[in-house]
C-alpha cells in the first residue's frame, strides 16, 4: 500500500455492488475489495491497515456486527475506522446494533456525494468538494 494515498477497504458480499464501489473510489484512493469478510480479516491479520473500512451490515458468511467483533481481536485500532452500509433489511439484533452503534451508516443505495461526506473525516479530505481529488 502506498503511504501518501488514503487506503480504503471494502467488505461486501454483493460482488456487483462491491466492484462498483471499488471502481468509484479507486480513481482517488488505494482500494482493496473483499467479497468475503473472513478473507478481509485474514488480510488484516497479516498487517494491512486502512484509513477507512466500508463494511456491509448484512452478509451471509458473517454479519457486519460479527466482522466488527472479530476486527477488535485482529486490529482493535481499526474498529473506529469502520463505516457500515446497509440495504435496510435488518434482523432484530442488527437493528438493535444499528440503534446503539457509534459508527456511521450509509443506507444503500447512496449517492457519491453521501459517500464522500461520510468518508471525509476518515480520509482527511474536504467533504464539501464537489469532486474527489485524484
Amino acid at each position: 500500500m502506498t503511504s501518501n494515498v488514503n487506503q480504503v477497504l471494502i467488505v461486501d458480499d454483493d460482488r456487483l455492488f462491491g466492484k462498483t464501489l471499488e471502481m468509484l473510489l479507486e480513481e482517488s484512493h488505494g482500494v482493496t475489495y473483499y467479497p468475503s469478510p473472513r478473507e478481509a480479516l485474514s488480510h488484516l491479520r497479516q498487517g494491512a491497515r486502512y484509513d477507512a473500512i466500508l463494511c456491509d451490515l448484512m452478509m451471509v458468511e458473517m454479519s457486519g456486527m460479527q466482522f466488527l467483533e472479530a476486527l477488535g481481536q485482529v486490529a482493535p485500532e481499526l474498529t473506529r475506522r469502520v463505516i457500515f452500509m446497509s440495504g435496510g433489511a435488518c434482523t432484530p439484533s442488527a437493528q438493535r446494533f444499528v440503534d446503539q452503534m457509534t459508527q456511521p451508516l450509509l443506507t444503500k443505495p447512496f449517492r457519491h456525494k453521501e459517500l464522500t461526506k461520510v468518508l471525509a473525516p476518515f480520509l482527511g479530505v474536504e467533504a464539501t468538494s464537489p469532486h474527489v481529488q485524484s
